[in-house]
């Protein structure tokens, strides 16, 4: 059920995983994808040597509703197509991406939850909506008008 009070039923959430999930699942990161994204776009920045490194961590790219890979206005048939497609708030977003994490993997704990841009207001939110949830939620966003970079770090 959507924070709207729709309920959404054979909503499809894209996602892929690099890295291997360790005996204890406490390597995970999670790395939503922002606005206009789609996990090929973020690969550049998941190799072996650079922070988000799959011989150390667990990643999960989860490609935001609406994008294009997971539901999407052009690809949901009748009645949610195109115009009629619900709006899914940043909350509905984590929401699903967490129940995906524990249903499918069986996480209940993230070691980290990273975002940019609308990927970052993700970050906030899981840090919100699950603060026991995750370990740490760095949020980075490009503030375009002065081409600045903002980064803001917690931890719970």
């Amino acid at each position: 059920m959507l924070q709207s009070g729709l309920t959404y039923r054979n909503a499809r959430l894209a996602y892929k995983t690099y890295g291997t999930l360790d005996a204890a699942k406490a390597n995970v990161i999670v790395y939503p994808t922002s606005y206009g994204a789609q996990h090929p776009d973020l690969e550049w920045q998941i190799a072996p040597g650079k922070p988000l490194d799959p011989t150390k961590y667990f990643i999960v790219v989860i490609n935001k509703f609406g994008n294009g890979l997971s539901s999407s206005p052009s690809n949901t048939p009748p009645p949610f197509d195109r115009a009629r497609y619900p709006h899914f708030t940043m909350t509905d977003n984590v929401r699903v991406q967490q129940r995906l994490l524990l249903e499918v993997f069986g996480i209940e704990r993230v070691r980290l939850v990273y975002g940019f841009s609308m990927g970052a207001q993700q970050a906030f939110h899981w840090g919100a909506l699950f603060p026991t949830g995750s370990t740490r939620s760095p949020r980075s966003a490009a503030r375009p008008a002065r081409r600045r970079i903002i980064s803001c770090f917690s931890k719970a």
